[in-house]
């Protein structure tokens, strides 16, 4: 039955409420702070900055009390694909090579540099997963919301640019949960008319061929959730960039300065590090 439970093992998209500083945190910080680690992430070579940016990652979550390994245990239905994005990467993908073949099979052969580029395609990918999930972990949608329009608000002339960007996010990761339930309502319902869901013996091909059937009636079932939304918000004279009132106000705080602090010195200590080891030579 474990592989019925999607929306219990996924991680990503679900908020845990807790008490630390990290959950009472700026929205607008807080979102700044992902896209700001995100493009690090991105930019960044395997050594050291992605080991680096690892343990930033496994600090913060202890910093949350929720651990990393509570965040590791939805890492499982993303594996599969990082496994084939990895396999095309190291066998499919031309790149100039000053090295022998280390390995061979048939026609194909892997080179120090499929496995050096691969690492940084995986270690990307994996931070990527672990920063997002972390986020959402300590972050409502409500407040996403805020901080969006916050952060938004400088780079629109009308209110409303900013509002419907903030508006665009909080669906995002609202629907989020809301397709790993449908999913979840869907297999069990094919399960009980005699599919061969949560079957232990199924090699991963098979898996595949299995699940794909289930993304067209799991795209309606979302067009539907969204069409209700758009009746929902049209009842209530929803109207973009008007004036509205919240239930928590959020103030910049002293400690909110503070995390701003570590997290600049954090960019420079990356970027510096970045140069300490490029400036020696080759790294990978």
């Amino acid at each position: 039955m474990n592989d019925f439970e999607i929306l219990q093992n996924l991680s990503i998209g679900q908020y845990r409420p807790g008490t630390s500083f990290l959950h009472t945190m700026n929205p607008a910080l807080k979102l700044a702070a992902l896209v700001l680690v995100m493009i690090l992430i991105l930019l960044s070579p395997f050594f050291p900055q992605l080991p680096i940016i690892f343990l930033l990652l496994i600090v913060t979550a202890r910093l949350s009390g929720h651990g990393i390994f509570s965040l590791l245990r939805g890492t499982g239905p993303v594996l599969p694909f990082l496994i084939i994005i990895v396999l095309i990467q190291m066998f499919l993908i031309p790149r100039a090579y000053s090295s022998d073949a280390i390995m061979s099979l048939g026609r194909f052969e892997m080179h120090r540099e499929d496995l050096i580029f691969t690492a940084k395609i995986f270690g990307r990918f994996f931070c990527l997963f672990l920063l997002f999930t972390l986020f959402t972990t300590v972050t409502t949608v409500s407040e996403i919301s805020h901080g969006a329009e916050i952060l938004f608000r400088p780079f629109g002339r009308k209110r409303a640019f900013s509002h419907d960007l903030s508006l665009v996010i909080t669906i995002t990761f609202r629907f989020i949960p809301i397709l790993a339930m449908e999913a979840e309502h869907i297999t069990k319902a094919q399960a009980s008319r005699g599919g061969s869901f949560g079957t232990w013996k199924m090699g991963l091909l098979k898996k595949i061929r299995l699940y794909i059937p289930l993304l067209v009636p799991l795209f309606i079932a979302a067009l539907e959730r969204a069409e209700t939304l758009v009746e929902a918000m049209e009842a209530r004279c929803y109207e973009a960039g008007q004036e509205r009132s919240r239930l928590t106000e959020y103030v910049w705080t002293v400690r909110d300065t503070r995390a701003l602090t570590l997290l600049i010195l954090f960019t420079i200590l990356l970027l510096g590090s970045r140069f300490i080891f490029s400036f020696g030579g080759n790294y990978v």
